[in-house]
């Protein structure tokens, strides 16, 4: 059986995504918490599993000792369910492309910079929220009624986007609510508070 450690920030979307996943399906693994602050992503150790230095980073032991890593949460999330289904690749990409940009633009001045966004970058995510809450109509996943790694991984960058609620919140998108609702009932509250709560309390200060 394979061993697997997973470096992490709490504040990282597909971190969140990747963790709250293998919680899900019972997948053991190793959780280290990197301090970013202190470097730890930027040690000669780090960097041999990932070259890019980001989070997350999946370390994978094989029962035969070679050790490889994956540093991309959509890609470790299709290495960890084997999915291959090109329906759950067009949301994955969609997240990456679409929503991941959008959602950078509103909260990271916030976040890095206490500054305000740009106003003029808020349509472009009002957007994404308007095709994504008009998909999940009558849909209690993104795959019709079948919760997929795709749903972890948009779901945790529609939790981020709340650190601006007051620009663009998820109450008013009812599908989108239903939908973020159905993902936390199919994880567990338990689950789900492990992964959500340091992350939510954070944003709240």
């Amino acid at each position: 059986m394979n061993k697997y450690t997973l470096f992490y920030i709490n504040g990282c979307p597909g971190a969140r995504a990747v963790r709250m996943f293998m919680k899900h399906k019972n997948i053991e693994a190793n959780e280290i918490l990197l301090d970013l602050s202190k470097g730890e992503h930027k040690t000669a150790e780090y960097i041999r599993l990932n070259p890019m230095h980001t989070v997350p980073t999946l370390k994978i032991e094989y029962p035969d000792g070679r050790i490889e890593s994956l540093y991309e949460s959509r890609i470790i999330l299709k290495y960890l369910d084997n999915n291959t289904n090109i329906e759950v690749d067009k949301w994955l990409y969609w997240d990456l492309g679409f929503l991941t940009p959008n959602v950078g633009k509103i909260i990271y001045p916030r976040l890095f910079r206490n500054e305000e966004p740009n106003m003029n970058d808020l349509p472009n995510l009002v957007e994404k929220f308007e095709y994504l809450n008009t998909s999940l109509k009558d849909s209690a996943f993104l795959l019709d009624n079948t919760l997929s790694i795709a749903d972890f991984s948009s779901a945790m960058l529609i939790e981020n986007s709340q650190i601006c609620s007051d620009l663009i919140s998820v109450n008013n998108y009812p599908n989108i609510e239903l939908w973020l609702n159905n993902i936390k009932k199919a994880v567990g509250n338990d689950k789900w508070n492990t992964v959500m709560d340091v992350f939510c309390n954070t944003m709240k200060k």
